[in-house]
């Protein structure tokens, strides 16, 4: 007879997502918490424990990696911005050529 197990259903949008969550459930068992994995489904699902605290350590971890790998272009203001090497010369006036 099948067996019924209650769980939260995680999709991934890639397979190394997955693979991150699964590491982040080897690390827990190794610290004696059970795992929190139910069932490795496919390469894109997996399902895990119905608890609140753990789907919440998953967000914050996968936010904490999305955040690490995510770099935001600096604005630099023109005008008092360094010239750049190799940059084009300055234009002359027709004051300097006096």
């Amino acid at each position: 007879m099948p067996e019924a197990t209650s769980g939260v259903l995680i999709t991934c949008d890639c397979p190394a997502i997955k693979q991150y969550v699964l590491k982040l459930d080897e690390e827990q068992r190794s610290s004696l918490a059970d795992s929190f994995v139910l069932r490795d489904l496919d390469e894109m699902h997996l399902l895990i424990r119905d608890d609140a605290k753990i789907v919440d350590f998953i967000h914050r971890r996968i936010d904490e990696l999305q955040d690490s790998n995510s770099y935001t272009r600096a604005e630099v203001d023109v005008q008092s911005a360094p010239p750049e090497k190799g940059g084009p010369a300055k234009k002359k006036s027709r004051k300097d050529d006096s």
